[in-house]
C-alpha cells in the first residue's frame, strides 16, 4: 500500500494536509490551553512553526514544551488580545524572525455564566472586548504581516453566534459579532488574496466550556442530547477543522463559518 503522504491526486497533487504545513508560520492567540493548545499541538505535528500569545507566560511555558516534547516547533509571547498596540509590535517581531505568517488564529476568548438582569455593563465588555475586539485587533495587525496571496485568518466562533442561550447573552453577541467580522473582513481582504474563515465548535470533551455548562450528570446529558449527533466532540475535531481551512485545500473558501457543533446549531433535539 502506497503511503498516504505520498498519495498524488493528478489534479490537487498529495493529499495528505500535513504537506501544507511544513515551514508554514502559524499564529494562535488563546492556544496555551483548551481548544487553542489541541490546535497549537496538532498544527506542529504537522510541521508548522506555532507562535503562541497568550496572558499566563506559565501556560505559554509548558504548552511549547510540551509540543517540543513531540518533536515540534513553538515559541510563546505573553500579550493580552484587549492590548492593540501590544499585539501590533509582537506581530510585527513574528514576521521579522519568522517571516510571512501563513495561518493566524484568533481563539482567545472569556466566558462566564450569568441571566441577563445579573450581568453587570463590565462583565458584558470584558467578553465583548476579549472575544470580538480581540479577534478584530489580532487580524488587524497581523494583516500587513500575512502572506498576500495564500494567507488565512481563522476566528473560533461558537453556536452561541446562532441561536439564543439562556444566561449568555454577552457571549451570544460577541460570537455573533465575531461571525460578521469574518464575512465582511473576507469581502474586504479577498483581493488582497486573503481568505478569513471561521470554525464553530460545539460542546467538545475535556473542555473547561463543557465543563462549566454541565455542572450535574443531568445536565450533562441533556447537553449532549442538544445535539443532532447525540454526542461530544474532541479537541481534535475542532483541530482538523482548522488544519483544512489554513490550508490550500480550502483555498476558494472564505467568509465561512464552518459549524464543527454535532448539529448544535439547529435547535433543541428531545431524546428518543
Amino acid at each position: 500500500m502506497v503511503p498516504a503522504s505520498n498519495i498524488v491526486d493528478p489534479v490537487m497533487g498529495p493529499t495528505s494536509i500535513s504537506h501544507h504545513y511544513q515551514n508554514r508560520v502559524v499564529v494562535i492567540s488563546g492556544g496555551s490551553s483548551g481548544i487553542g493548545l489541541g490546535i497549537s499541538h496538532h498544527l506542529a505535528t504537522l510541521g508548522a512553526t506555532v507562535v503562541i500569545f497568550g496572558r499566563s507566560q506559565d501556560k505559554l511555558d509548558a504548552a511549547t514544551a510540551a509540543i517540543a516534547g513531540q518533536g515540534g516547533n513553538a515559541v510563546g509571547y505573553s500579550v493580552d488580545v484587549r492590548d492593540a498596540p501590544g499585539i501590533v509590535e509582537r506581530l510585527a517581531d513574528v514576521a521579522q524572525q519568522h517571516g510571512p505568517l501563513d495561518l493566524v488564529i484568533a481563539a482567545a476568548a472569556g466566558n462566564f455564566f450569568a441571566p441577563a438582569d445579573k450581568l453587570s455593563a463590565n462583565g458584558f465588555k470584558t467578553v465583548i472586548d476579549i472575544d470580538l475586539i480581540g479577534t478584530f485587533n489580532v487580524f488587524s495587525a497581523a494583516l500587513p504581516h500575512t502572506r498576500k496571496p495564500g494567507g488565512v485568518l481563522l476566528a473560533i466562533t461558537a453556536p452561541q453566534a446562532q441561536r439564543a442561550i439562556p444566561n449568555q447573552a454577552h457571549a451570544c453577541a460577541a460570537k455573533a459579532g465575531i461571525d460578521m467580522l469574518v464575512k465582511c473582513l473576507a469581502l474586504e481582504w479577498g483581493a488582497k488574496g486573503v481568505r478569513v474563515n471561521a470554525v464553530s465548535p460545539g460542546p467538545i470533551a475535556g473542555t473547561e466550556g463543557l465543563a462549566r455548562l454541565s455542572a450535574t450528570p443531568e445536565i450533562e446529558t441533556a447537553v449532549r442530547n442538544n445535539t443532532a449527533l447525540k454526542a461530544f466532540g474532541e479537541v481534535s475535531d475542532i483541530a482538523r477543522a482548522v488544519a483544512y481551512l489554513g490550508s490550500p485545500d480550502a483555498r476558494y473558501v472564505t467568509g465561512t463559518i464552518l459549524d464543527c457543533d454535532g448539529g448544535m446549531r439547529l435547535g433543541n433535539f428531545p431524546s428518543l
